[in-house]
């Protein structure tokens, strides 16, 4: 859920930190009453985002009522507050209010459009707002801190974020760690989901890795391995390249009849890689399955081990760009590193 004033970036935010652009971002404001964004992988995953009024458009009693109800619902509420502007009492009220209600929230502070602090005509990113000693990073720093003092008491993170402005050219800053963030401050169970949805590849890739640790941890187990056989992934490949199931059994032949659980967790395991790493969570590229077939058949090593191996391999292959001549060597070089 976001919160915060007109202005403050809510809408960009939400572009900027998400695949798919469905918020408009408009130079006069326009958001009189909660939006509803709704996003949903092929696969069926769903996130749901709220983007309410402006605080001064909602000064009506009911109306900020039914703001802070949509809060009881949600997983997480982000708080939108512009640098420029110090006047916080808003803000403070609002969370006060919130943490009466759900105590329990998850709450991000952001604080946007830090890139038009002093010194105003500069602005090279990297920079390093906690530690560093540039000017411009002095002045992010400050007002990161100013809004940290007066709204730490209710919420988890005050980060410093600048979204993307296609137009002008102005690349996003500081969206990688609140990606992070975001990811760490919800419930481990939602966090994989959640990840499908962020545009940022680096939080994606870290997500990758509990894909990656559930199937190797499945395949030391004979009722994991057992459970991989009754998977539908074949059929469900076969069907949507082909419209037919049939392909799925022709290739169930090749596969030795010892090595079939093993061979449906690595598609299974490359299916949902691929779902996560994938550029559009709404727009899939075309995976080469022919291609991945002779390495879904070369088993050398332990389950466990082999599962490992293959999907770091399949990560850096879909986050690269390599050639299959390349996740070979890699799937190579990872069965060593066991």
């Amino acid at each position: 859920m976001l919160v915060g004033r007109t202005g403050g970036g809510k809408s960009s935010l939400i572009n900027t930190l998400f695949q798919s652009e469905l918020a408009t971002v408009d130079l006069l404001p326009s958001t009189d009453q909660v939006q509803d964004f709704h996003w949903q992988t092929p696969t069926g995953e769903s996130l749901t985002l709220w983007d309410t009024p402006g605080y001064e458009q909602i000064s009506r009693a009911d109306f900020r009522a039914q703001v802070l109800d949509y809060a009881t619902q949600a997983d997480l509420l982000l708080l939108v507050t512009p640098a420029l502007d110090p006047a916080l009492q808003m803000d403070a009220d609002f969370l006060s209010d919130l943490k009466a209600d759900v105590a329990d929230l998850p709450v991000i502070v952001l604080v946007t459009q830090v890139d038009r602090l002093r010194p105003i005509r500069e602005w090279q990113p990297p920079y390093d707002w906690q530690w560093g000693t540039r000017a411009k990073e002095i002045a992010i720093h400050d007002a990161t801190q100013y809004r940290a003092q007066l709204l730490g008491e209710f919420c988890d993170r005050v980060l410093p974020v600048v979204t993307a402005a296609p137009k002008t050219g102005r690349q996003p800053w500081g969206i990688d760690v609140l990606s992070m963030s975001l990811l760490e401050a919800i419930a481990p169970a939602k966090q994989l989901r959640l990840a499908r949805f962020l545009r940022d590849l680096d939080s994606r890739t870290l997500a990758a890795a509990k894909i990656i640790d559930h199937y190797t941890f499945q395949m030391t187990t004979t009722q994991g391995l057992a459970a991989l056989v009754k998977s539908p992934i074949l059929q469900f490949l076969s069907t949507l390249s082909t419209g037919s199931p049939a392909l799925a059994y022709v290739l169930a032949q090749q596969i030795p009849v010892e090595q079939l659980p093993l061979v449906i967790g690595k598609l299974q395991m490359a299916y949902d890689l691929h779902a996560l790493l994938q550029p559009t969570a709404t727009n899939p590229l075309p995976v080469d399955w022919r291609s991945l077939w002779p390495l879904l058949l070369e088993n050398p090593a332990s389950p466990d081990r082999t599962a490992w191996a293959w999907g770091h391999a399949l990560v850096e292959y879909w986050t690269q760009d390599l050639a299959i001549a390349q996740l070979h060597q890699r799937f190579d070089y990872y069965l060593t590193q066991i």
